[in-house]
């Protein structure tokens, strides 16, 4: 048996199988990398074609000078920085640290007006800030409201520092700028440190502004609304998912107090003016767009600095290889099985989709239509699921299908900003006659240029007034299907694709009974 095993026969079999196995490998690397260079050579051209852009310094925002720069003040200015690569170093570190005081970790009272139509309990606010030793408060007080406006200002002079230049100041940005600061080889270890402080100052300045509210004033609360919704901006600003979700979150808080405001009838016609002039100005389609290239521009950068690693045309840095859970050695040897045709057919998928379901439906249609194309997204991610057969959709699959529940996020966002905007022009119309508007035209031009679009169908924002003496605003949402305002409480969040009611802006308390 032996002999025969070892027989001369065998071994040559045995050998050319092996040549034969060796050589569909070595044929398999080389049509893969010679698939993968053309494939991404055409990509690329494509993108170029269709006046798109690769190159992340190209999409990176201007810095506004400090003199109109609301984040240039003293206590925030320079928050971007590092020193010795060391976050905790230096001005910056201390900075920072100073902010991080404002974060409320335990979790806070509700503050859910908007969806709800229910008032915050100012009680509750300041028991909650008292047990928590957020605030020094009194143990009783009949006003609950001044009190805490007046600790925060104590505590956090910051706060009133960014709401009294609210005005004053038209741009914000974080610095040092994008452009300004030292960028890694490999974008995705990029420090997003000041993402943090973005939302802790907002969610105290939405604090203050509800505080100034039940304290009956009104400028106070406006400019810090004002104040935060700069903050969103600024994190919009830059060209990256994160800081446009970070900026989406400010909004909604912000939205949260204008509501409350505009129940209250607290706001005075000159900041409501400067409200709605923001808000109008906001571009939440370009927005998302910029975030969408800057996204394919840094996860393609991701790729190409994996792909220079395992060619040894570049080191693993320790950080970046911490990123990904492992050690230099391991993440190089791991990059090094990859073929490097193989990035390459990954950085086309990436790009193909993100061009074909994101980047194209939000330059011809906008967010609504980038929603829409999100569907045949995942539908053809799913189509591509065995990753044996289709390995060149391995990354696709792990970073696009997000981009669709962003996009979604963002409609919804959008969609309540535009509520806000007639809601705020049908208060200025109130001021000024004592009544709301048969229809919402009434209200151009002198209140808005233009009565507000739902971004779901493009129709105009639907509104009635209500028996109460207010009013209704609502947005067909994502179904598409006008419920004449019901909203249907069917423990769906409204931002979610299943939910099948309207998104509806209202100042009664949603009804119980309402239909599932």
């Amino acid at each position: 048996m032996i002999r025969r095993l070892l027989s001369k026969r065998f071994v040559r079999i045995l050998l050319c199988f092996f040549i034969t196995l060796v050589t569909l490998v070595v044929l398999l690397y080389v049509w893969t990398n010679w698939s993968g260079r053309r494939r991404w050579a055409a990509t690329k051209a494509m993108i170029e074609h269709e006046g798109e852009t690769l190159d992340h310094l190209s999409l990176l925002p201007v810095t506004p000078a400090a003199a109109q720069n609301l984040l240039a003040i003293e206590p925030l200015d320079g928050i971007t920085d590092t020193v010795d690569h060391d976050e905790a170093k230096g001005a910056p570190g201390a900075k920072r640290q100073a902010l991080a005081a404002l974060n409320l970790e335990a979790k806070a009272p509700a503050s859910s007006g908007v969806d709800k139509g229910e008032m915050p309990d100012m009680q509750a606010w300041a028991k909650f800030l008292r047990e928590t030793k957020y605030l020094d408060l009194p143990a009783e007080s009949p006003t609950p409201g001044k009190e805490i406006l007046a600790a925060l200002d104590v505590k956090f002079p910051v706060l009133k520092q960014l709401a009294d230049l609210a005005p004053q100041r038209s741009q914000a940005m974080f610095t040092p700028g994008l452009r300004e600061r030292e960028l890694p080889e490999m974008l995705f270890s990029l420090s997003l440190r000041h993402y943090t402080a973005a939302q802790s100052l907002v969610r105290a300045l939405c604090l203050r502004a509800r505080a100034a509210i039940d304290a009956g004033q009104g400028v106070e609360a406006a400019r810090s609304l004002l104040a935060a919704q700069k903050i969103g901006l600024a994190c919009e600003s830059e060209p990256l998912l994160i800081g446009l979700l970070v900026g989406n979150s400010a909004e909604t808080q912000a939205n949260e107090g204008i509501w409350l405001g505009l129940r209250e009838r607290a706001f005075p016609d000159a900041d409501l003016r400067l409200l709605h002039q923001l808000l109008s100005t906001h571009d939440l389609d370009k927005a998302l767009l910029q975030a969408c290239r800057g996204e394919m521009a840094f996860g393609l950068n991701v790729l190409e600095y994996l792909q220079d690693a395992a060619a040894g045309r570049k080191k693993v840095d320790q950080g970046v290889a911490s990123l990904f859970g492992r050690d230099q050695q391991s993440l190089y040897r791991s990059a090094m099985l990859v073929p490097g045709g193989l990035f390459d057919h990954w950085k086309s998928v990436i790009a193909e989709q993100e061009w074909k379901h994101m980047i194209n439906p939000l330059r011809k249609g906008g967010i609504a239509a980038a929603v829409k194309s999100a569907e045949g997204m995942n539908t053809e991610m799913q189509e591509k699921h065995n990753l044996v057969l289709h390995p060149d959709y391995i990354m696709a699959r792990l970073v696009v299908p997000a981009l669709s529940h962003v996009s979604a996020t963002v409609l919804f966002v959008q969609a309540r900003e535009r509520q806000a905007l007639a809601a705020i022009a049908l208060e200025r119309f109130y001021l000024k006659h004592a009544r709301y508007p048969a229809a919402l035209q009434e209200l151009v031009p002198e209140f808005t240029t233009a009565v507000p679009l739902d971004p779901c169908d493009g129709k105009q924002v639907r509104y009635r007034t209500t028996p109460a003496g207010r009013y209704q605003l609502w947005c067909v949402g994502m179904d598409g299907k006008d419920d004449d305002g019901e909203i249907k409480k069917n423990g769906v969040p409204m931002k979610s694709p299943d939910y099948r009611g309207d998104w509806t802006w209202q100042y009664e308390p949603v009804k119980k009974d309402s239909k599932k």
